[in-house]
Order: C-alpha cells, then sequence, then structure tokens
C-alpha cells in the first residue's frame, strides 16, 4: 500500500504524534539528503508508530 505524505501525516495527527513524525523527518532528510521525500515520511512514520 502506498501512502502519500499526506495520509502519514494526517494518521500521525490522529495518533498525536505528528510534531514526534515532523522532526524525525526532519533528521532522516539531514541525513539522506537524496531519498525521495515520500520514503523519508515512511521511513519516519514507521519509526514514530513504533515508538
Amino acid at each position: 500500500m502506498s501512502n502519500t505524505i499526506e495520509d502519514l501525516l494526517y494518521s500521525a495527527h490522529v495518533h498525536s504524534k505528528r510534531e514526534d513524525l515532523l522532526r524525525y523527518v526532519t533528521s532522516i532528510r539531514e541525513a539522506n539528503p537524496n531519498t525521495e521525500l515520500v520514503d523519508l515520511y515512511q521511513m519516519a512514520y514507521e519509526h514514530v508508530m513504533n515508538a
């Protein structure tokens, strides 16, 4: 299933983890500047929701 950035942000918001998601995206984007943005959001979403 392919989620959009909006879907991931909304789901994180529903679970009160939107700010955590955005912070983590920022940190992994610095380490992976050439990765597609939607992939970064997916990785961050999985990390934040499993934390």
